[in-house]
């Protein structure tokens, strides 16, 4: 897989995670503030019932939400929806089930021991929880695909220094003395980098590379003739000239270290992001084959 291809999967990952809790947070948020107003719209209903009972007895509903009226645990009334609650109820705020659907209760003792119940639906809030849900999950999967796009193409604006730098030095061609890099401003290492393999091209090409003359062929021997063998054996035996030997070709040897310089820089450009340990690490051993190069070419290795 690709460098850029990595950083935009990672950094759309971190993307959508941190709105993904955001999200979380304000639904979470949300949904306390609507129970607690949910809580205060009981509290009214309450004191509106209990000033009805109070004045003629009758328990008022608009079907919106039950009224029970229970003693010693057992129902004594109850109104405004037939859905059956659990007893005895406790005072104070609770949510209770009925079935499938859940309803908020506020159960208050009365002066005369009877417990009066109001009830809500919180299907309303159900639904309000949903909707947000749906939301933070559009604006994930939105924060996402603009993160995504706007790190692919960051991507390739950084990167690009490093991809003509290496399409550049795959191009090179060795009979080509005027052949250079492409010179780079920015950023500084690549920069660096370019000089630093212009310097070692102009320094391999100053030298002449070294081809060996062909050998002649030997002549073949001729037998002596035989009134002549006599004066062959009294002759001096000429010893042959030692042939010199070829001298050192410091362009040859440069070519294993030019290859393990380039597979380094290909490793360099292919990870931007890799840790500073491991960056420095192999820019040591870019520095240590760069000595190495010019100490062959000086005629030192």
């Amino acid at each position: 897989m690709r460098l850029r291809t990595q950083l935009t999967l990672v950094v759309t990952a971190l993307v959508a995670l941190v709105v993904a809790l955001a999200g979380l947070v304000l639904v979470v948020r949300i949904d306390h503030r609507d129970r607690d107003e949910l809580d205060r719209v009981l509290a009214a209903r309450a004191a509106q019932v209990s000033a009805a009972a109070t004045k003629n007895g009758s328990l008022p509903t608009d079907g919106s939400f039950a009224i029970r009226l229970i003693d010693d645990g057992d129902l004594l009334k109850q109104i405004g929806s037939s859905a059956g609650f659990p007893l005895p109820a406790r005072d104070g705020y609770s949510t209770v089930s009925s079935g499938d659907d859940e309803w908020r209760s506020l159960a208050q003792t009365l002066v005369t021991g009877a417990q009066l119940q109001i009830l809500v639906s919180l299907d309303d809030l159900e639904e309000q929880h949903t909707d947000n849900v749906l939301i933070v999950d559009l604006l994930v999967l939105l924060a996402a695909l603009l993160s995504a796009a706007g790190v692919w193409f960051a991507t390739g604006l950084v990167l690009r220094p490093f991809q003509r730098l290496l399409t550049a030095a795959r191009e090179l061609d060795a009979a080509d003395p005027d052949q250079r890099l492409p010179e780079v401003k920015s950023p500084r290492e690549v920069a660096e980098l370019t000089s630093a393999l212009n310097d070692l091209l102009v320094r391999a090409r100053s030298e002449k590379p070294y081809s060996p003359e062909p050998e002649p062929e030997p002549e073949p021997e001729l037998e002596p003739e035989p009134e002549a063998e006599h004066e062959a054996e009294h002759e001096p035996v000429v010893q042959p000239e030692p042939v010199p030997a070829p001298a050192h070709n410091p362009a040859a040897d440069l070519r294993p270290s030019l290859a393990e310089l380039g597979a380094q820089l290909d490793q360099l450009l292919d990870n931007p992001d890799m840790p500073a340990t491991q960056r420095h690490l192999i820019l040591a051993v870019m520095a240590d084959d760069h000595r190495r190069m010019v100490a062959l070419v000086d005629g030192d290795g």
